[in-house]
């Protein structure tokens, strides 16, 4: 069945999803995931597929979630990926009986860089064999669920879309209670991201039970115009015995899926912990009712993984990342020294830059590779989104299919070939797209730019862009050159009478002029005063700031608002911003008047308990907690090496239990305790629990730190916990993963449950105290 046949559905139904595989196959006795099961118990596979059919659902899964090259290397099944995905399809088309049957892409379990070690492409590649494969096999959509990562999407949604137009395409992305994805990714930025991408429908899945998940599904649903999916847990996982089971039954969850269809789903499912019954009664209240209307919200912004900067509000875009005229920066883009870029960056941030426009200078001496991993750097690392000025059409597009958020794309004239290729690749990977007032020539006076305008929104109408996609760029000239600068100003009001956007470069208009900030800041002033919209400028100038702030004060629109994170103390900012130099120079400082263990005590630990506190409470996300934990780990590394001992505060064991091959969350922890001075053994996923407590028998840590990532898998604490007791080991077990809760990890014999990261310093501050 086609994407449009699937569409028309919707538009009159809500479709059925049926429910959980992985832990419904737990609950029958089986120890190894839906993959391996496939394999070797086929007949399991359809017989859950026929229940799930007779309990009303319109549409199944392909038993295909784990099933990407890169997550089956992981498990040695890699060699049998081409006989999964096609005997899965196979499988589900025989028990179907007329129900559609999406093909299930999950996540890879590994993150991109710059927190892990993951490309885009490497994404991209894995994704694509399996999707090839589903496609082939005749799916009647492909779902990519359970993700939690803004970048990994994307890369699967280009692998399904770069093979098949015709095909219906859902996205889910996974959140947590604060409404956040791991990388830091809220479900409004989904949607803005989403929105410009050619998907059919967007929801979320997995990690929250349908009470919790309502809410972040509620915000989802008010910025979107795709259809919506929905698959929530039966509610947290307990232990009864040596069986892990969900509390929600299937009639409590049948009614909360009512308050989803209120909201405006279209497709409901459910995730871990149900099963048929829970379709069944999902199906029974749900039935074949008609769709709710939506009135859809837009907002006109752009976005890294974890922010939005909407243009409602005045946007200031850093100039800084342009290497004209800047030696080091040059030598830095050509050497791909990205860490002296990302504090160029970060500088410009710290200052009250809301977005960066970053330029690479001469493209063609600089690898496509690097400008992506350049782009990462910046979005993840400072959280700050990006203005692509790169002129090289075929580098441009590189760089925006890889780029994690939404983008702002500077610029394009008013030249019907230029404006249409850029307008495309807008439409194709999204974003919004800066447009200068000019065409062939640059235009002198406001009646040539108006022209160029008015030819600007003719071609918007002929290609079906909306004026929400484009920002006017009125064209700023050098004075010093006999440029009139009124004349900008009149294009700036023009636009503004027309509820149009607008930015420019600032630093154009005084060019090769004495007192250049004085210049700017009383420009600045006059184009904020007739509607100027945005501004890419130098925020390090502050003369020009001081202007900026007091412009948006006298014009009644909003002041500068950035929100950053800053400690009052020095140390603080050194970490979370990266500053590994800075941070160490004052670490010698500190040596000068104190012992190397005072420094540790007074100041390295207590500033990552800070860290710790900010990212508990949401004030920075994954991508900065990494960051700071790396930065730390210097300052440590340099200060235990004066103290006789090696200033060992102790060994810490981590491990993924055996059976579970994630490790996101282990590596995760693991970073965090050796940035706060520990010896961390790490033993690597999928580790026998004999082996985990003769290791903690042998090196006598502090405290031993178990992951668990999938339901099948967290009894395999409890093998562990217990070990340690008959041994007489009175070391303490912190636990953490997906599929775990505080009661569940109580009940599995652990001491400590870590709900994020960072939970595991706190813990081990509380045993040292």
């Amino acid at each position: 069945m086609n994407r449009k046949a699937i569409a028309d559905i919707l538009k009159e139904r809500v479709l059925i999803l049926d429910g959980a595989y992985g832990t419904e196959f737990m609950r029958r006795g089986f120890k190894k995931s839906p993959e391996e099961i496939l394999l070797e118990h086929p007949e399991a596979i359809k017989k859950l597929h026929e229940e799930y059919v007779k309990s009303g659902s319109n549409a199944l899964l392909t038993s295909t979630f784990g099933a990407n090259p890169i997550k089956l290397s992981k498990i040695g099944l890699e060699s049998h990926h081409d006989e999964i995905v096609r005997n899965a399809v196979k499988i589900a088309k025989d028990a179907s009986k007329g129900a559609l049957v999406f093909g299930d892409i999950g996540p890879t379990g590994d993150l991109p860089y710059p927190i892990g070690e993951r490309s885009f492409d490497e994404y991209y590649e894995s994704f694509q064999k399996t999707s090839k494969i589903l496609l082939e096999e005749d799916v009647d959509a492909i779902i990519l669920e359970t993700f939690t990562d803004i970048l990994e999407l994307k890369a699967a949604y280009y692998a399904v879309r770069d093979l098949s137009n015709d095909i219906f395409l859902i996205a889910h992305l996974t959140f947590d209670e604060n409404s956040r994805t791991l990388t830091g990714t809220d479900p409004v930025n989904f949607a803005i991201i989403f929105d410009d991408l050619d998907v059919d429908a967007i929801g979320i899945n997995c990690s929250l039970g349908p009470e919790e998940m309502l809410p972040i599904f509620e915000e989802l649903s008010k910025y979107t115009h795709k259809f919506l999916t929905v698959e929530p847990d039966a509610g947290e996982p307990i232990l009864k015995g040596d069986t892990v089971e969900y509390p929600i039954k299937p009639d409590e969850f049948a009614i909360h899926m009512d308050s989803y269809w209120e909201a405006g789903a279209n497709i409901i499912g459910s995730c871990c912990g149900s099963n048929p019954a829970h379709t069944s009664k999902i199906s029974t209240i749900i039935g074949k009712r008609s769709p709710v209307e939506r009135d859809e919200k837009r907002l006109f912004a752009i976005s890294s993984p974890s922010s939005i900067v909407n243009f409602d509000k005045f946007v200031l875009i850093g100039e800084r990342l342009n290497p004209a005229g800047k030696k080091k920066l040059t030598e830095a883009m050509r050497g791909e020294k990205i860490d002296y870029i990302v504090d160029q960056a970060r500088e410009q941030i710290d200052r009250g830059a809301h977005s960066l426009d970053l330029n690479f200078g001469v493209e063609q001496t600089i690898s496509k590779k690097f400008m992506s991993k350049a782009v990462s750097a910046i979005t993840y690392k400072t959280g700050s989104p990006l203005s692509l000025d790169i002129q090289t059409p075929e580098i441009l597009e590189f760089i925006m299919k890889r780029y994690p958020g939404r983008p702002l794309v500077n610029s394009a004239r008013a030249v019907d070939e230029e404006f249409l290729k850029r307008a495309d690749f807008i439409k194709k990977y999204g974003g919004i797209l800066i447009t200068l007032s000019m065409g062939e020539r640059v235009p002198e006076n406001f009646e040539d730019r108006k022209a160029s305008i008015n030819h600007i929104l003719e071609m918007l109408d002929s290609i079906g862009l909306s004026k929400d996609r484009i920002i006017f760029d009125p064209i700023v000239l050098a004075i010093g050159a006999g440029a009139d600068a009124r004349e900008t100003i009149k294009t700036i009001s023009y636009l503004d009478s027309m509820d149009l956007k607008t930015t420019f470069g600032l630093s154009n208009v005084s060019f090769g002029m004495p007192d250049r900030s004085y210049i700017n800041g009383a420009f600045l002033t006059m184009a904020i005063l007739n509607g100027l919209s945005s501004a890419i400028m130098n925020p390090l100038d502050e003369i020009v700031m001081g202007n900026l702030k007091a412009s948006l004060l006298l014009s009644k629109r909003s002041q500068i608002e950035v929100e950053r994170v800053q400690g009052t103390d020095e140390l603080l900012n050194f970490v979370l911003t990266g500053a590994e130099e800075k941070l160490l120079d004052e670490v010698d400082n500190l040596l000068k008047t104190q012992e190397p263990v005072s420094v540790i005590e007074k100041h390295l630990k207590p500033v990552m308990d800070k860290v710790g506190d900010l990212y508990g409470a949401g004030k920075i996300f994954l991508p900065q907690l990494i960051l700071a934990a790396q930065t730390a780990q210097k300052a440590f590394e340099k200060v235990q090496k004066l103290i006789p001992s090696g200033g060992d505060y102790g060994k810490f064991i981590i491990a993924t239990v055996k059976g579970d091959v994630h490790d996101i969350g282990k590596n995760i922890v693991a970073t965090i305790v050796k940035s706060a001075g520990y010896k961390v053994l790490d033993l690597g996923r999928d580790v026998p629990s004999e082996k985990i407590v003769d290791m903690a028998e042998k090196e006598k840590p502090v405290m031993v730190g178990l992951s668990a990532m999938m339901t099948t898998t967290a009894p395999r604490i409890k093998d562990v916990t217990d070990e340690m007791k008959k041994r007489h080991l009175p070391i303490p077990v912190i636990v953490g993963g997906a599929s775990l809760n505080e009661s569940l990890a109580k009940e599995l014999g652990a001491d400590f449950y870590a709900k994020s990261a960072t939970d595991a310093i706190k813990y081990l501050k509380d045993l040292k105290s």
